[in-house]
Formats: structure tokens, sequence, C-alpha cells
């Protein structure tokens, strides 16, 4: 479904294949590592291996890019991203920048206490806030950006979308390894949350939109 100037309407665009395998698989990963580390307070092997990575990396630049996961910008970035989206008269992706980052708040928040793994014996860890945020908010961001563009092939599409949310996660999930804050699992099953949270919510979005307007589902 394209308007006149021959984008896209849809949210997913060319992502609409791609994307329900790798909610799939994001939430399947995400549900391996709750089972694993559920009630766990002790750093796996995994987490062992990623401390030795990190701990080359500048603790201080770390430390200042893990911002880009805390609450306070999340909201800012997702307001400033639907605010973008309504001027490129692209509502769908408007409502994806609240109910994407809204829902991984929520459930990282939410599913802390439930999971109960704490690192260092102080507060719950798994799944990282931080990194499903900066997750959620490079997923919106690429997915604008991917809209933006009148043809796009799917590969390209989905490489965006890659790297978009492995920069935004790689950075912050390393910068809280880095100052002790999480395992890398944590950050890992934070990435997984937001990215499973969010391409399933664009399908919904995309579902229910293209119900309420007699369509028969995105444009291919």
């Amino acid at each position: 479904m394209r308007d006149t100037a021959g984008r896209t309407t849809s949210l997913l665009g060319p992502l609409h294949r791609a994307a329900p395998p790798v909610t799939a698989a994001a939430a399947i990963v995400f549900l391996v590592l709750t089972w694993r580390y559920a009630g766990d307070a002790v750093a796996g092997r995994v987490d062992e291996g990623a401390w030795s990575a990190v701990d080359a990396l500048p603790r201080a630049g770390l430390a200042r890019a893990i911002g880009l996961g805390s609450p306070g910008f999340v909201v800012v970035a997702a307001a400033s991203l639907a605010g973008l989206a309504l001027l490129l008269r692209r509502p769908r992706v408007a409502v994806l920048a609240v109910v994407g980052p809204g829902l991984t708040g929520v459930a990282t928040t939410a599913l802390k206490p439930l999971i109960g793994r704490t690192i260092d014996g102080d507060g719950f860890a798994f799944p990282s806030g931080h990194t499903g945020g900066a997750v959620s908010i490079g997923l919106v961001a690429a997915v604008l950006l991917i809209g933006a563009v009148p043809v796009v092939r799917p590969l390209a599409a989905l490489s965006v979308l890659a790297g978009t949310v492995l920069l935004a996660g790689g950075v912050v999930g390393a910068g809280m390894v880095r100052i002790g804050a999480h395992y890398a699992t944590d950050t890992i099953g934070g990435f997984c949350a937001a990215l499973a949270l969010g391409l399933g919510a664009a399908m919904a979005i995309d579902r229910i939109a293209d119900r309420r307007i007699g369509g028969t589902g995105p444009a291919r």
C-alpha cells in the first residue's frame, strides 16, 4: 500500500517478511536466557568472557554512552521521533515510537523482580532496561529511515535495521557491563526483549491499520 508519492504507507514496508522470524528468534533467545538465569546471582561463562572483552574499553566514554538508554533520554527521543514521523506523514511510525519503547520499558522493569537475577547481591539485573531502551529507539529510527526512501530492497532494509539496533544496543550494553551494572547476558536479554516487543508492536500496528482502511496487508 503506497501513497501518492510512491512511498509505502505500511510501517514495516520491506521488513514485513523478515519481521516474524526475527521477532520469534529474539523471543526464543530471551526465554532461554530467562530460564537459564532466573534466580541466579553469579556470572556465567558468557559473562566472564564479556568482562575480559570490555575491560580494555575506555570506562569514561562508555559510562557517558549509557545515557542513551536512560529512561529520560528514551522518553525525549521517543517523543522526538514521534513528532518527526508525524511531520513526515508516517502516523504508524509515530505510534510505534510511543508503543515500542513504552512496552520495552514496562516489560524490562516488571520482569526484573519476577526473574530474580541479581548482580553482586544488589538489585535485580535481568533484563537490562538501559540496553532495551536504546534498542527500542534504534529500531524506531531505523524503521523511519527505511520508510523515507522510495525503494529499498528487503536485504538492504534488514541490514539498516540490524546495524542500527546492534550499534545502539552494543554501545549501551558494553557500557553497562564495563561499569559493573549488568552481566553481558542481562544486556542480551534487554536487547532481545526490545527487538521482539518493537517488531511485534510494528506488526500489530500494521495489521490493525490495514484492517481499518480495508487493506489486505502491507505493500509487497
